[in-house]
């Protein structure tokens, strides 16, 4: 299944946005103007709900539209928290990058080093011969440990929806691992493509449990959202159920569906608001959660690959995407998508979250309605 990977309509969306083109000295449409476009695209969309957020060199536009509740016909409203699926592995490569700062890990710390034994190891079979000693931290980091991801090998999203569609199911870090190891050997060598994996990233979280001492959502709690001062971002297993139960819901193609957090993991269980997001991604661009600048000049300048032959332009580092200037990431679940994107250069700051897993991208169906964009959001001149 395509949930959280690079296929989504979340990377459609953000290569369609972020083409090259003049950034707009200011936003270029009114806010009603953006406002009235968001709603014809939550309309033609069965009134899928749509928050959307722009910030061009200090101006800053919402708009929402759409249903937060098809069955109550509840509005969705600006506030609302919303499933940001993988783009919460941006949070998980943060905290990786401080325990690197701080001299507990590096990129070329192996695999066997963390896990010198355990059925683990098997995720690095490959042609009669095991690679797990090559596997480094940073292959788990910008996709290149060849591993097979638990979510993705469904080949069909109703099949994979099927067989996860339960959200009283919990889902541990050895049972994850296992739904990897059931499918076979690694998908290549360590370190010789790129193929996008999840399995990596719940690894991450139990090397950070592993290096720190502490739960990976407790490290992730201290040092990065308590560090930016939001207050409207959860884990989804950690989410008060008020809370849960008044968030908007999610669907796959207009038929309620719903993620068992726990599966998601450190790959993809956080949950916020547009302002939380804004937040958080401006303060990674601007070095915040860093005591030196070098780290983040790492994380935004090496390890990058390519993503697939067809979107040459937009690749994965370090668990940050990149695509002319803009950093950040897309992610899916079960019921929502969402996109973050930063541009330091051009200021501009852009966050969208949807609550359908399946409906096409806003930038897509625009450009199929012979609409731009890139003007919608303020990134381009008329």
């Amino acid at each position: 299944m395509r949930i959280m990977s690079e296929y989504t309509g979340s990377i459609l969306l953000v290569l369609s946005i972020l083409a090259p083109g003049s950034f707009a000295v200011e936003v270029s449409l009114t806010q009603k103007d953006i406002q009235q476009k968001v709603e014809y695209y939550s309309t033609e969309n069965n009134d899928t709900g749509i928050l959307l957020l722009t910030e061009t060199k200090g101006h800053v536009v919402k708009a929402v539209a759409g249903l937060a509740d098809r069955e109550n016909g509840r509005p969705i409203t600006a506030d609302d928290l919303f499933e940001i699926g993988s783009a919460s592995k941006v949070f998980t490569a943060i905290a990786i990058f401080q325990l690197i700062e701080s001299g507990k890990l590096s990129l070329e710390t192996s695999l066997g080093k963390l896990y010198p034994q355990g059925r683990i190891r098997a995720l690095a079979n490959y042609r009669g011969k095991n690679y797990w000693n090559d596997v480094t931290v940073g292959m788990l980091l910008n996709h290149t440990s060849g591993f097979i991801d638990y979510l993705n090998v469904y080949g069909d999203d109703d099949k994979a929806i099927a067989i996860f569609d339960d959200p009283k199911r919990h889902y541990d870090f050895d049972t994850i691992i296992g739904l990897a190891l059931q499918y076979g050997d690694a998908n290549f060598k360590p370190g010789t493509q790129f193929k996008y994996c999840n399995t990596g990233y719940i690894i991450l979280g139990d090397i950070i449990e592993k290096v720190s001492g502490t739960p990976w959502r407790d490290y992730i709690r201290k040092h990065i959202f308590d560090r930016a001062a939001v207050m409207h971002t959860w884990f989804g297993t950690r989410i008060p159920k008020p809370l849960r139960q008044n968030m908007p819901k999610g669907y796959n193609h207009f038929h309620p569906s719903h993620m068992p957090m726990s599966l998601a993991d450190s790959a993809g269980e956080v949950i916020s608001t547009l302002d939380d997001l804004k937040t958080l991604i401006d303060l990674w661009s601007n070095g915040g959660f860093y005591d030196k600048t070098k780290t983040l000049q790492l994380q935004r300048t090496e390890g990058f690959h390519t993503m697939s032959p067809t979107t040459p332009d937009l690749q994965y580092g370090y668990g940050i995407m990149r695509v002319h200037g803009f950093y950040g990431h897309g992610g899916q679940t079960f019921g929502f998508q969402s996109y973050m994107a930063v541009n330091p250069e051009a200021n501009t700051t852009y966050i969208v979250g949807t609550n359908d897993a399946r409906v096409m991208s806003m930038a897509v169906w625009m450009q199929m309605e012979g609409m731009d964009f890139r003007k919608i959001v303020g990134l381009e001149q008329p």
